[in-house]
């Protein structure tokens, strides 16, 4: 690609330059790290693939063409992430000399299915593996770079604020979709409108319900137009529901409910075949406007047992597996095939409470629950340090964390008291619903909760489910106690969780307005505080309007708060790839070890 791009980094938040500094240092000193905290970086150039960075700032009415999320600058240590050193027990180790003959395609694999609700509609979903599948095909019109800060160019060339209400993007000019159909101004609003259609039961839909229309201003600029001001709306446009579909093969092939079996997108790859419970296979997108890959055929595969996972890397059968038991590491990297790489996620596992039944619709319960768990030694003695504790759903590097709220401690005394108050002083019962291959020892970590629950007299009984099933079942509301979730915050910011999955508007419209048993919470002061921050432009403003919401939703128990993962990855000596924090697993960012 020979096209220059001005790229331009800016700061989207000041009050990451603040606060997640102190929040780095705070976690570096709890960490045993360095306590010096990062800085932020602002007014630096990027460069893209294709050409050298130029731009002006936007004070001379000049468009950024890349622009930060907000973020620390990335520490690099043992593990890398954005802002803070996350604790790990594992250093990486260089990588190894390939073994046997080169493979005739990349096997990259996951422990859990989620191409199951919405089959292969990129638009549809809300769940960070599909999203690393369906990226090969689909593209948005920006992209957040490996750090995590900065957002660039793709398929929008470039962008510019008009007013508080208004962003105007400028889109790349003769781009076709992979049948042939043009990528312009009338496909960019088609694609941005289609999830926000309640039809189309888009799990995403709430986090970007604050757009009201798109306008097409001619064939290659369009003005996105939000109901109110919204800080987060270039963040929101770089994955997920925003990726760019083609309009007359979408609503050729698309079934009711926001429900794709076929893909054709703009992206590096082309779809070859896909069908439920199978492989998800793609080819080298040759014509491909920004280079075709160096890896031209892929295979994408699910082995949901850790054991098996483990066995087919080792023997080659596939290339990439993520989330590698933290106990095999040594033997992996001694083994002389591959190596098990470490980097700090930004993925946060914790509990929802379905907070309309009984018990755990009494605060005092919750509370006690939260008291009973020492997280401590489940981080230690399970994930063998490979996680980091932190106070609700927020990591450090999020837009809006608050660094002054503290964990809950382990105290079963406490958890006792708390019982007694609620009047259960001979303790209660109580389910818990929890998967296995979705995170690391996410079985493992499930059964320690409910060891440790029983101790104090919670009565807890385990449910293992598979992934699927949790999600029929929270979807038929017959879910109750603690239920397992995640979130892997793809926008950095805190209005992509605590509204996004918290929200009393988000908890009664999702499921097409049905409810699911993990969307329950609803407090109205809580909820005024985050809709306020949703739509608050000032950075300060905003940031103390998070701080006092994230107040309450601590005391209120909204969860079994839990920690930061480190995820871990098994690589094979025959590929080149150095893990991201976003957990983005893309091929294209891959190349063979020759």
């Amino acid at each position: 690609m020979t096209e220059r791009e001005r790229l331009h980094i800016l700061n989207r938040r000041r009050f990451l330059i603040g606060s997640a500094a102190a929040a780095a240092s705070a976690v570096l000193a709890a960490c045993g790290g360095s306590s010096t905290a990062p800085t932020a970086t602002t007014g630096a150039a990027a460069t893209k693939a294709g050409g050298t960075a130029t731009g002006s700032t936007p004070a001379t009415g000049a468009t950024p063409a890349a622009q930060t999320t907000g973020g620390a600058t990335p520490t690099f240590g043992a593990v890398s992430t954005v802002g803070v050193q996350v604790k790990t027990s594992i250093q990486n180790p260089p990588p190894g000399k390939p073994q046997g003959n080169k493979p005739s395609e990349l096997v990259l694999c996951w422990g859990t299915d989620q191409l199951t609700t919405h089959a292969i509609d990129p638009q549809t979903h809300v769940a960070t593996i599909a999203e690393s599948i369906l990226r090969h095909v689909y593209e948005p019109l920006v992209k957040v770079e490996r750090d995590g800060k900065t957002i660039s160019p793709l398929l929008a060339t470039a962008w510019k604020r008009l007013d508080d209400n208004t962003m105007q993007f400028t889109l790349r000019q003769n781009i076709t979709f992979h049948n042939g159909e043009p990528f312009n101004a009338d496909s960019v609003k088609y694609s941005i409108m289609r999830p926000l259609d309640p039809k189309n039961n888009a799990d995403a839909r709430s986090t970007y319900t604050v757009i009201d229309r798109v306008d097409v201003v001619d064939p290659y600029t369009v003005n996105v137009h939000t109901a109110k001001p919204d800080p987060a709306l270039l963040s929101r446009m770089t994955g997920f529901s925003m990726v760019q579909v083609a309009p007359k093969f979408t609503e050729a092939n698309a079934l009711p409910g926001g429900v794709l079996k076929t893909a054709n997108g703009t992206g590096p790859y082309k779809f070859v075949s896909w069908s439920p419970n199978q492989d998800f296979v793609v080819a080298s997108n040759e014509q491909y406007w920004g280079g075709a890959p160096q890896i031209k055929n892929v295979r994408m595969k699910i082995i949901s047992e850790q054991a098996t996972r483990v066995a087919a890397l080792r023997s080659g059968e596939i290339h990439v597996a993520k989330d590698m038991p933290p106990e095999e590491v040594d033997s992996i990297n001694k083994g002389g095939r591959q190596t098990a790489r470490a980097v700090a996620s930004n993925r946060v596992p914790y509990y929802t409470f379905e907070v309309r039944k009984a018990p755990v619709d009494n605060v005092k319960l919750r509370q006690a629950i939260n008291y009973a768990v020492d997280w401590d030694s489940i981080i230690q003695g399970v994930l063998l340090g490979n996680g980091t504790r932190i106070a609700t759903v927020l990591p450090p590097w999020t837009v809006g964390y608050d660094p002054s709220l503290k964990p809950y401690p382990y105290d079963p005394e406490k958890a006792k008291s708390l019982m007694k108050e609620a009047g259960f002083a001979n303790g209660f019962d109580v389910n818990i619903w929890y998967i296995q291959g979705r995170y690391m020892k996410d079985k493992e970590v499930a059964e320690a909760i409910t060891q440790m629950l029983n101790k104090v007299g919670i009565r807890c009984k385990g449910n293992l489910v598979d992934s699927s099933v949790l999600t029929q079942k929270g979807n038929a509301m017959e879910e109750d106690g603690m239920i397992f979730a995640s979130w892997g915050n793809w926008i950095f910011d805190a209005d992509n969780i605590l509204y996004s999955r918290f929200s009393i508007e988000t908890r009664d419209t999702v499921n097409a307005g049905k409810g699911t048993s993990g969307i329950a919470y609803g407090n109205t002061q809580f909820n005024d505080l985050i809709t306020q921050a949703r739509y608050t432009i000032d950075s300060d403003k905003r940031n103390a309007l998070y701080a006092q919401a994230q107040k309450i939703f601590f005391d209120d128990a909204a969860c079994l708060f839990m920690y930061n993962l480190t995820d871990i990855y098994g690589v094979d000596n025959w590929v080149k790839w150095e893990p991201r924090f976003d957990e983005m697993v893309w091929a294209y960012e891959m190349k063979w070890n020759e």
